[in-house]
């Protein structure tokens, strides 16, 4: 059986979210690179993700995946790709608000303000170094799950006021699902 298909989204509250991952080492890795972006993959698409980050599944490691599918909009890139040991090493523009949403923290969406574009350092799963300079949705689900591997979520970016819209926005939805729930 294949490692990732063990792997599933862990609690809102497990502490991993909240830890500084460790590197990913070529050297000694924790498993095969190519085997974790699969993984990774598989998870953010089956549960409609356009990001994931190791430690969402419980891995602690410094790893992401994104792909925006269907889900791209015009200025968009058509991105499937993994980062191992992502940096942003700067940032450009101004910063912007944008709603956000979370595997982790599933029916929440928060107005979160991040820049514009960042400059990301990262490696390939055969370990090769890159840079690139990202801009829009890319650049906002980029800094999202390098928050994650950062021990950051994104409801900790977010300002008290917004997390609380966001918080009330998502029992009023509960409460009508349960309502059409029972109606039918």
């Amino acid at each position: 059986m294949v490692y990732y298909m063990n792997m599933k989204l862990v609690e809102q509250t497990d502490p991993i979210l909240r830890k500084v991952c460790e590197p990913f080492d070529f050297n000694e890795p924790v498993m095969d690179p190519y085997e974790l972006a699969e993984g990774l993959h598989e998870i953010r698409r089956r549960d409609g993700g356009i990001g994931l980050a190791a430690p969402q599944v419980g891995i602690d490691t410094m790893a992401l995946v994104i792909g925006m599918g269907n889900l791209q909009t015009e200025g968009t890139e058509d991105y499937d790709q993994v980062f191992f040991n992502p940096v942003i090493t700067s940032t450009e523009g101004k910063d912007a608000y944008m709603i956000e949403g979370c595997l982790s923290f599933p029916g929440l969406f928060v107005k979160v303000k991040r820049p514009e574009t960042i400059v990301l350092h990262w490696e390939t799963e055969e370990g090769s170094e890159c840079e690139e300079t990202f801009d829009g949705i890319t650049s906002r689900i980029l800094q999202h799950e390098v928050d994650h591997l950062n021990g950051i979520t994104f409801i900790k970016r977010a300002n008290r006021f917004h997390l609380e819209q966001a918080r009330k926005q998502m029992k009023l939805s509960a409460r009508r699902k349960k309502k059409i729930d029972e109606e039918i």
